[in-house]
């Protein structure tokens, strides 16, 4: 993992402009560095932001200036053309010497910047294979360095099937509301702590809505309702679908992975949409001449709704969706009897319901 991992949420958050302090960088590009392009890029929680570029000399070398506000930390990817990029987290007047091995970035040495021995400290632990070794290194350095915006590269990583490590049960927010409350105390109104805190509280909020849903399922009450658009914008009910056997899919058209799973789907619901069953899914896009292409070139039989609103749909919240693919079945009296059915399942326990 190279790059800093752009945080969650949506809130475009604006840096305070320079007034001359800022980061002195020089360094150098051992083997084939000569004549190569490094861009250098803002890492702030809505994604990279173009700061400036320098050209190696012959023999490798740059030298370059980053303007920075002192007080709060900023990250920076200094990004090879055509090659790797080196992150680092800078502090206003360090005098930061980055040694690169050659144009891949995959080896290189940092020096007069704590913050970025860090991040390399954090990119070392991620790329180790053992997921739950990883997972172990990881949580120690975060408990170790909750207090510097390093830990903020190991808290947000991601899994093999995009998910966040730190965010697949209950105990892994405690490490999100750790982190939060340091960064607050150290660097308040930074932008970092900022989006930081603001996942940390749609995270209690989903949890709470969880719970809520979890109660409703214990005590075998109804489904909570959806009313969502198609691709023509006509709207159709969950409840619509009352006293047939449902299956609510929640997708997205840009997974490829997603589509065979649809194909598999369609075989199901051929068999036995004369018995009463029936599927309503969501999908979870925020391009919408996307998803119409998606939903027309599958041919799919059965009800595909989408508010374009992405994760932050209201149906996501209302479910509790962590991560898609995610589905919940729901009997003919209206009861969820199960979630997150596995595909190889689906087939038998939908006819159980018939």
């Amino acid at each position: 993992m190279k790059n800093i991992t752009p945080f969650l949420g949506t809130a475009a958050l604006l840096l305070a402009g320079c007034s001359g302090s800022g980061v002195t960088v020089r360094g150098d590009i051992a083997a084939g560095g000569s004549g190569k392009t490094i861009v250098v890029e803002r890492v702030v929680p809505t994604g990279a932001r173009f700061v400036d570029s320098v050209r190696t000399d012959r023999n490798g070398n740059f030298n370059l200036f980053i303007e920075q506000e002192p007080g709060v930390p900023e990250f920076y990817n200094l990004r090879i053309a055509g090659g790797g990029n080196v992150p680092l987290l800078a502090d206003a007047s360090e005098k930061i010497v980055v040694r690169i091995a050659d144009s891949t970035a995959r080896r290189y040495d940092v020096t007069g910047s704590a913050g970025s021995a860090l991040v390399q400290e954090a990119n070392d632990i991620l790329a180790q294979a053992d997921p739950v070794a990883r997972k172990q290194a990881a949580a120690g350095f975060i408990s170790r360095h909750a207090g510097s915006l390093a830990a903020i590269v190991p808290l947000y990583q991601t899994a093999a099937d995009g998910s966040f490590v730190f965010a697949d049960d209950a105990t892994d927010v405690v490490y999100f509301g750790m982190v939060s409350d340091s960064l607050n105390n150290r660097y308040p109104g930074s932008p970092y702590a900022l989006a930081l805190a603001a996942d940390v509280q749609g995270f209690e909020n989903a949890a709470a809505t969880g719970r809520l849903l979890a109660e409703n399922m214990d005590n075998v009450v109804s489904f909570p309702e959806l009313d969502l658009p198609d691709a023509l914008g006509k709207r159709h009910k969950l409840s619509d679908l009352g006293g047939k056997v449902i299956l609510l899919s929640f997708t997205a058209s840009n997974l490829p992975e997603l589509k065979i799973l649809n194909r598999e789907l369609v075989e199901v619901h051929n068999r036995h949409a004369a018995q009463g069953f029936e599927v309503y899914q969501v999908s979870l896009d925020t391009d919408k001449a996307q998803w119409i292409r998606s939903v027309a070139e599958q041919r799919l039989p059965w009800i595909s709704v989408s508010d374009q609103l992405g994760g932050d749909s209201p149906a996501v919240r209302l479910y509790n969706v962590q991560k898609i693919p995610a589905n919940f079945l729901i009997d003919r009296e209206g009861n969820i009897v199960r979630r997150n059915v596995p595909p190889t399942e689906i087939e038998a326990a939908v006819k159980e319901l018939l």
